[in-house]
């Protein structure tokens, strides 16, 4: 346990939320993709189970905090999963390169994106929970003007764990303006021990 503690602490340390603004472009904005469902909360794949759960748990905080809900966008969340399988094949936590988040997707006017690894199996709310003791993370997490939400988990098969969240703020929602301003710690409503989590692959002993 206090190996994963120490990697959590250092994930908060070296990588933080970004945001990316979406130029306008000359013509007529195209239309995003339709708000999706979930993953199903049984999925036998411990993927999709824990995306669901973290998914869940961020609209949790934001409603404790009075803010609108996210949904679920599966274009979004098909990014996120490349994205956290291109880590995990490079071994390196980064965040995606501005310009390629901006030309993957049509009909946003700003994307997010918090991303986490862990070298060894963790629950769903400690992913969860990282981000919302990290100040640049959190801010994405509790952004008022953000209306939509993909997540992409992979369980590497030496064991580690490797997360990517990307929002969306659509063309022509009426949500507020984005509001960069780090939000409370306090309070956070998920368990870090709660959720399903990737399988022990990690040898014993």
């Amino acid at each position: 346990m206090r190996r994963v503690i120490a990697v959590l602490g250092l994930v908060s340390l070296v990588s933080s939320g970004c945001v990316v603004e979406v130029p306008a472009p000359d013509g007529p904005i195209a239309e995003a993709p339709p708000a999706g469902d979930p993953p199903e909360t049984g999925d036998a794949a411990p993927e999709r189970a824990m995306e669901r759960a973290i998914f869940d748990m961020v609209n949790r905080e934001r409603q404790e905090r009075g803010l609108s809900p996210l949904a679920w966008d599966e274009e979004l969340a098909q990014r996120a999963r490349q994205w956290s399988a291109d880590m995990a094949a490079a071994g390196r936590l980064e965040h995606q390169d501005a310009q390629d988040m901006q030309e993957a997707v049509d009909g946003y006017t700003a994307l997010g994106e918090n991303i986490f690894q862990s070298s060894a199996p963790v629950a769903a709310g400690r992913v969860h929970v990282g981000w919302m003791r990290s100040e640049g993370h959190r801010v994405n997490v509790l952004e008022p003007g953000f209306d939509r939400l993909g997540v992409g988990v992979v369980c590497d098969e030496s064991g580690e764990v490797w997360a990517t969240q990307r929002f969306g703020r659509t063309a022509g929602t009426d949500r507020p303006d984005l509001d960069r301003d780090a939000p409370p710690e306090e309070p956070v409503v998920a368990d870090a021990e709660q959720g399903p989590a990737c399988p022990n692959r990690l040898p014993s002993g």
